[in-house]
């Protein structure tokens, strides 16, 4: 941080004149920063953004850009910590002036409140990191801190470790069966990444998804995973029980916006020679919403490949009808969040009933995820639901396992 920063800060914390407020902006993607900036230089770049920032800041406020991709605001003797947020929707605003022209930036903010979030210069500093990087991981525009961002997702010996696994081939997919409702038969399964390390413990799928975002292995974790589901899948194909199977890959959120993703699946898909139909992409409804614009570009160059779009998660984020009106998806995949308890909430039941009415308006097919039982599989096949998967169905397996499941299941193949 710059010296005169740092003492602003310090005095600041100590004048007893209000509140102060620590915005710690990301602008995201950083490694792909300068080819989304046309001919732009990173210094220009730079310059840019903190002209336009700055003409939103009061006299007393500080403004400074740390890095070519991160920028400090310092809010002092603010009346209350929530003229801190309205700052922060200003600054969102502002950056979504610049992409429409053509500057395009997935910003995460992190908030830190003095007094409250730390009581020296550091504690303040650590407190907005680690806000910034809860809303990057949680696929938000913002995050105030709070006690549970304090609890590192991964450090940088566990991003080499990763990055080491990858190479080594130690990542593994499992997979889980999804059935359809109406015939009970095979539909399709989804790719689940794996990772046991050579001592034997298992790592979280969540932790390593959420590492998995960082730029330096982003590209190869989704290169690993569609060739490697791609090349199981024509295993099955060829010697298994049908001439056709068909899987879904989960696409992360920090690719949805890149131009050059359509080209990379469309390649695996002429190596492996599958029909581009029996491969379905996943993609969470929040990552949508970042950029609606280049979303919509990206999600449809997929569509002409062939490729079958899920949305994931659905009802967890904040899309609205019109995103659904815009993107071109043939699956909507309800989350196991209102699925799992539906038998014993009615609140519950009737959000599915509707997420599953609203499916189908958009003439898209309906997945129940989360299903752990019999009955709830049985209500929601009275409730129209197309496809489900879960526990009740199979839980996920590795691949020899599937082709197991696969033969046993072969004489009902939907």
């Amino acid at each position: 941080m710059p010296a005169q920063l740092s003492e602003f800060i310090a005095s600041s914390m100590g004048d007893g004149k209000g509140t102060l407020a620590l915005l710690m902006l990301d602008l995201g993607r950083s490694d792909r920063l300068d080819a989304m900036a046309a001919n732009a230089t990173a210094r220009e770049r730079t310059q840019r953004i903190l002209s336009r920032l700055g003409n939103l800041v009061r006299p007393g406020d500080r403004l400074a850009a740390v890095t070519e991709d991160r920028f400090w605001l310092v809010l002092p003797q603010l009346p209350h910590e929530q003229v801190a947020l309205v700052a922060v929707a200003r600054i969102l605003e502002e950056l979504d002036q610049l992409a429409e022209d053509g500057l395009v930036l997935q910003p995460s903010i992190g908030v830190a409140i003095h007094p409250g979030h730390g009581d020296t210069l550091s504690d303040l500093l650590v407190a907005a990191d680690a806000a910034m990087r809860a809303a990057r991981r949680r696929e938000e525009r913002y995050a105030v801190f709070q006690p549970a961002h304090a609890e590192p997702v991964f450090d940088p010996r566990f991003l080499a470790e990763l990055k080491a696994a990858l190479r080594a081939g130690e990542l593994m997919l499992h997979y889980q069966p999804q059935v359809d409702l109406r015939s009970s038969g095979l539909h399709s399964a989804e790719a689940l990444v794996r990772w046991q390390r050579r001592d034997g413990s298992q790592v979280s799928p969540a932790r390593i998804a959420e590492a998995a975002e960082h730029g330096e292995i982003l590209h190869g974790f989704m290169q690993f995973l569609l060739n490697t589901a791609l090349r199981h899948m024509v295993g099955f194909g060829h010697g298994g029980p049908s001439a056709r199977a068909r899987v879904s890959v989960n696409v992360s959120a920090m690719l949805v916006t890149d131009r050059e993703l359509p080209a990379i699946v469309g390649q695996f898909i002429e190596t492996w020679g599958i029909a581009p139909q029996d491969l379905t992409l996943e993609v969470t409804e929040r990552a949508i919403v970042s950029d609606v614009k280049r979303c919509a570009e990206v999600l449809n160059g997929l569509k002409r490949l062939g490729v079958r779009l899920a949305m994931d998660d659905f009802g967890t984020g904040y899309s609205s009808l019109a995103h659904l009106k815009l993107f071109p998806f043939d699956e909507l995949k309800i989350d196991k969040l209102f699925v799992r308890n539906m038998l014993e909430n009615t609140g519950d039941l009737r959000i599915v009933r509707a997420m599953i009415d609203l499916g189908h308006n958009f003439d898209m097919q309906v997945v129940a995820e989360g299903v752990e039982d019999v009955p709830t599989l049985d209500r929601l096949r009275e409730l129209g639901c197309d496809i489900a998967q879960g526990y009740a169905i199979a839980r996920p397996m590795d691949v020899a396992s599937l082709g197991q499941w696969w033969r046993a299941n072969a004489g009902t193949q939907a």
